[in-house]
């Protein structure tokens, strides 16, 4: 009983004392009272939590499993971002000039539809391009020249000069009229008239040789019969020894005469094969400077011709296609030039327009042959004007350098999703967006962790 009173007295927190009474207890010894908290703790200890504190944990619990549920289901596309340039199939031929200079003249306006070979601009230069159709026409004049000498060649004035072509001009001018005093040479033509008629006379002569042979042999056979006959009556006693001689001596003679008349025979046709030489040997020297008026004329056509080719190259800038023409760059008369500079830019005609975009190996791996792409030009603001979609129709299989190369096949064209349709320049630049497969947002969110991970 004591110890129950005892225990009371220490629960109700009072101070232990000396129990008197008849009992005859032994007085308990006192004990501190310790304070552990403060009045503020107490309080809050003493006070019940509110609902939300009490089921807070359990609601952010099932917060963060609906999370985790959600980030499964949740799924959005990777945009991969690069560089495009707007273009044709066939790419624009540009156009770049071979030599540096002030611009001459200017032959052309933008946008203006061109052919092949078409004159756009001149280079200053000592030629000039008026003189260019002159030299032409005198070139095809002089090759029909040398196909037929009685067609005459039409040469320009004097006061005309050719600059760099020049020297060449003056020497088919000088190889021409070379030419033509030679085939109007008198000279010659008196001396092939003289030996053509001494060749037909003694061609004459001959036959008349020819004939007066045969009469002399037909004479000389009847004075070879008289003389065998006279011999005989000579070995008959008939004729005496003198009248003999002199019968003989008339043989003699008639068999000289048939030695001249052979002779002259002879001496007349060796004198025609020499006029004959002598009229080949005035042909073949004609024919010989001829041909080397010739050849000097077709070698200066030549070298005017290739000149004229050089000289288009590095002063006439012309066409290198049919299309349409594009400026890449201001220009105007008296405008200095330099070599390497891009001054036009020939578009084809009926060309699809596609991109062709460069994007870096980051992420590449995810990019496929037919995924949507979306493009913002930067002439062309796509706040006003929208964007171009296309898909990816080619991807180069091997990267240049850390970037790889892909073709772009636009669906509408140039027509925006604003219903805008843009104008055409080429190579228009502009940025890329390639919309990849879609991915969970807890699939991100891992390989984000893992990511940080890796980089500790």
């Amino acid at each position: 009983m004591i110890k129950d009173i005892e225990n009371k007295v220490y629960l109700n927190g009072s101070k232990p004392e000396t129990l008197k009474g008849s009992f005859g207890v032994t007085p308990v010894s006192p004990r501190p009272n310790l304070e552990l908290r403060s009045e503020e703790v107490n309080e809050i200890l003493s006070n019940r939590p509110a609902g939300i504190i009490r089921y807070g944990l359990t609601v952010i619990f099932f917060l963060g499993v609906l999370g985790l549920i959600a980030s499964w289901y949740i799924k959005y596309p990777e945009i991969i971002k690069g560089g495009v340039m707007i273009t044709t199939e066939k790419s624009p031929f540009k156009v770049i000039p071979r030599s540096s200079g002030r611009l001459q003249k200017l032959l052309v306006k933008p946008n203006q539809l061109v052919k092949q070979g078409d004159f756009l601009a001149e280079i200053e230069n000592t030629t000039r391009l008026e003189n260019l159709s002159v030299l032409q026409t005198l070139s095809q004049q002089l090759k029909n020249y040398l196909q037929n000498t009685s067609s005459k060649v039409s040469f320009p004035s004097n006061a005309l000069t050719f600059g760099d072509l020049q020297n060449e001009y003056n020497s088919l001018l000088k190889n021409y009229q070379e030419s033509e005093r030679l085939m109007d040479d008198a000279i010659y033509q008196q001396r092939r008239r003289i030996l053509e008629q001494q060749i037909a006379d003694y061609k004459k002569m001959i036959v008349i040789n020819e004939r007066q042979v045969d009469l002399n042999n037909e004479e000389f056979g009847n004075a070879e019969i008289k003389y065998q006959a006279d011999k005989k009556l000579y070995q008959d006693k008939v004729y005496g020894k003198l009248e003999y001689l002199n019968l003989e001596n008339t043989f003699i003679q008639k068999k000289k005469e048939k030695e001249t008349y052979a002779k002259s025979l002879v001496e007349n046709s060796l004198t025609l094969s020499e006029r004959q030489k002598q009229l080949a040997e005035l042909d073949f020297e004609f024919v010989q400077k001829t041909r080397t008026y010739r050849d000097n004329i077709l070698q200066s056509i030549q070298n005017i011709d290739n000149l004229l080719a050089n000289w288009q190259q590095n002063y006439v800038i012309t066409s290198p296609s049919d299309g349409k023409l594009s400026f890449l760059q201001n220009l105007t008369e008296n405008q200095v030039i330099r070599t390497g500079d891009t001054l036009f830019a020939v578009l084809l005609q009926n060309q699809p327009i596609i991109g062709l975009s460069v994007v870096s190996a980051q992420s590449f791996g995810k990019v496929k042959v037919g995924q949507k792409v979306i493009i913002k030009l930067v002439n062309y603001p796509f706040e006003e004007y929208g964007s171009l979609s296309g898909n990816i129709q080619e991807i180069e299989p091997t990267p240049t350098g850390s970037q790889y190369r892909m073709k772009i096949k636009l669906e509408k064209g140039l027509l925006t999703n604003y219903y805008k349709t843009l104008p055409f320049r080429a190579e228009m630049q502009g940025s890329l967006e390639i919309i990849t497969e879609d991915m969970r947002l807890l699939e991100r969110t891992f390989y984000g962790l893992r990511k940080m991970l890796n980089q500790r």
